[in-house]
């Protein structure tokens, strides 16, 4: 009986999984909204898996490994192909030096994908607790998701094939940089806990409904900036002297 607690995590990040791989099929048949869609839904999983086995005491080492194969899978391999397929119908892109950059870049982001996991599946750095370094994978996946979706619900898909390789290329260098982004946790500050809660329960109410894809990019590139800045206000030598204070009261 002690076992099945596990199954619940697990079965959200399964379900996870599934999603991606069903959105790097119908991304190859040419359902780009259905398959950027797939792509979101697995972002709420992705959030789920962790939350339950917290709340459950389900944290296991399977249950690590696992959630970063799916998250290599919806989040890497699934936002390549949805870019891959859409470009690769261009005249641009479908031969010659345009597709040779269209498999590099791609290529590139799903390899930076599996570094960023691999990094941080066999250390995390002073800090880990209170920050991701590099732009974790399940944000620029939403990103090129629900980019697509929000610029072709306002008819400027073209915007989205004009830079998609670029922002791509451009992910797949910030999944692997050092920038600091501040993770999503309770505040002290009451304004900033509930603009959270109120923000994560609209993002979970609306997206299983496929409503509000600038909703959610609005709020992925506010989270960005304001995360981003506010890490730049904040050395990261203050988090370190920080963090060794704690470990020498603990000791």
């Amino acid at each position: 009986m002690k076992a099945i607690k596990y199954l619940v995590p697990n079965s959200f990040t399964a379900l996870s999984l599934v999603f991606g791989l069903a959105s790097i099929a119908v991304s190859t048949r040419g359902d780009f909204e259905l398959a950027s869609w797939l792509i979101l839904w697995g972002v709420l999983l992705d959030k789920l898996d962790g939350a339950s086995a917290r709340l459950l005491n389900a944290s296991s080492e399977f249950g690590v490994q696992f959630d970063s194969f799916a998250d290599f899978v919806v989040f890497g391999i699934a936002p390549a192909a949805l870019v891959y397929s859409r470009l690769s119908l261009l005249p641009d892109y479908s031969s010659g030096a345009g597709h040779t950059a269209l498999i590099i870049v791609s290529g590139g982001y799903v390899l930076a994908t599996a570094g960023r996991l691999a990094r941080f599946n066999i250390a995390e750095p002073v800090g880990g607790d209170q920050y991701f370094f590099g732009i974790p994978t399940t944000m620029t996946g939403a990103i090129i998701a629900s980019a697509y979706l929000t610029l072709g619900l306002f008819g400027l898909e073209d915007q989205f094939i004009s830079y998609a390789i670029v922002v791509l290329f451009i992910l797949a260098l910030s999944m692997v940089s050092n920038i600091r982004l501040p993770k999503l946790k309770a505040r002290n500050n009451v304004f900033v806990q509930w603009f959270q809660i109120i923000n994560i329960g609209a993002v979970y109410a609306t997206t299983p409904f496929k409503l509000w894809p600038h909703y959610l990019l609005g709020l992925a590139l506010l989270y960005l900036a304001i995360g981003i800045v506010w890490a730049l206000m904040n050395p990261i030598e203050q988090d370190r002297a920080t963090a060794l204070e704690k470990m020498v009261e603990e000791a």
